[in-house]
């Protein structure tokens, strides 16, 4: 079961995708602050050449599916232009929660 929540503690985690920072860094992060909550999650990460329908290659965070403050999946290896689709989920307080990101800029006003 997922849902979309709007209650104040689900919004105390993020979720944020990133593309093309610095040219070539690109990510999907979850990650709970300022709390740094052990929280039970996961990211996806979905990078798309701009102008392109496929994918070049999804990842996923190492720790996906444990327990932990940040789940990241990006990568460092795309120097063409990127879209970037982020999934994310999270378990707090019993409650699933689920988000959707995409984003083609670095997004630095999120962190």
């Amino acid at each position: 079961m997922s849902m979309l929540s709007t209650n104040e503690a689900a919004a105390e985690v993020k979720a944020l995708s990133r593309a093309n920072c610095l040219g070539f860094v690109n990510e999907s992060v979850t990650y709970d602050r300022p709390l740094f909550r052990n929280i039970q999650g996961s990211a996806a990460s979905r990078h798309i050449p701009q102008g392109n329908i496929h994918p070049k290659h999804n990842l996923g965070a190492p720790n996906n599916g444990g327990f932990s403050w940040r789940f990241r999946a990006g990568d460092q290896s795309d120097p063409e232009r990127m879209l970037v689709r982020g999934y994310h989920t999270w378990i707090l307080d019993r409650l699933p929660y689920v988000r959707h990101t995409a984003v083609v800029d670095c997004a630095l006003t999120e962190w």
